[in-house]
């Protein structure tokens, strides 16, 4: 992803915009005489970035317990009776 360059007089300038880029996506490098010196990301870029964003499996067991889906008592077996119970098509190799 390349960075948005402004200088740090600019950053304090325009602040609540370079937030508002920062929101859909675009990292803003921020330099002083030329010299990078920090730079301004969104807080989902950061927690990627740091690690502390929950694992995949933490998330979706957050949505499931969120929406309730423990409580629809769905079992293995409504499963099996959605599934084709045909072997399948033969084919040569």
């Amino acid at each position: 992803m390349a960075a948005d360059k402004v200088s740090v007089a600019e950053a304090r300038r325009n602040f609540a915009r370079l937030i508002q880029r920062t929101q859909k996506g675009r990292a803003i490098e921020i330099t002083r005489r030329g010299e990078p010196v920090a730079v301004l990301l969104s807080a989902a870029d950061y927690l990627a970035l740091s690690g502390e964003r929950p694992s995949f499996i933490d998330a979706a067991r957050r949505v499931r317990d969120r929406l309730g889906v423990g409580d629809l008592e769905i079992g293995e077996d409504d499963f099996d009776r959605l599934r084709d119970g045909a072997p399948g098509r033969e084919i040569s190799l």
